[in-house]
């Protein structure tokens, strides 16, 4: 599975400065404005509620993660985070992107997932896409590859502490 989640990240990696010339890289794009809202939700007692999510969202939105569909519908969405919030995990995902870009109703991103758990900072590189319907999102698919410090520098936007 890693390996086809590092092709994945290769393949994007590749392709993207062809059409992301077309759109510089912003924090303004739906994708990104979600992810900050939910930044600012996860440190927030009662942050991720359904209404919060329906300003993002449609209703059936989905998640796949690593191309399996891990959520369906805003209540899902709600329970899904609200556990890891529970956990006492810290998430954050970086915004501004590395990279970000649009291509008629798909906006494409490569960004860090910076995160703690039970005290121990971990990292990872994510790639993926959000399908667009109307002004909302239907549906968000990526892969993730975690870095690991003993194969090489980690990206200068990973925690260290």
């Amino acid at each position: 599975m890693r390996g086809i989640i590092a092709s994945a990240l290769a393949a994007f990696l590749v392709l993207q400065p062809a059409v992301a010339s077309a759109s510089a890289p912003t924090s303004s794009d739906p994708f990104s404005r979600m992810f900050t809202w939910w930044n600012s939700a996860f440190k927030q007692e009662n942050g991720f509620n359904a209404h919060g999510f329906r300003r993002f969202f449609t209703e059936d939105a989905t998640l796949t993660l690593e191309g399996r569909e891990v959520i369906h519908g805003i209540d899902q969405w709600v329970a899904h985070f609200r556990r890891i919030q529970a956990s006492g995990a810290e998430v954050e995902i970086v915004v501004p992107f590395k990279t970000v870009f649009r291509q008629a109703n798909k906006i494409y991103s490569y960004h860090v997932i910076r995160s703690r758990r039970q005290g121990k900072a971990s990292c990872s590189l994510a790639a993926g896409h959000a399908v667009m319907k109307g002004a909302k999102i239907a549906s968000i698919t990526l892969v993730r590859a975690p870095m690991d410090p003993s194969q090489g520098p980690l990206d200068p936007q990973c925690r260290t502490d």
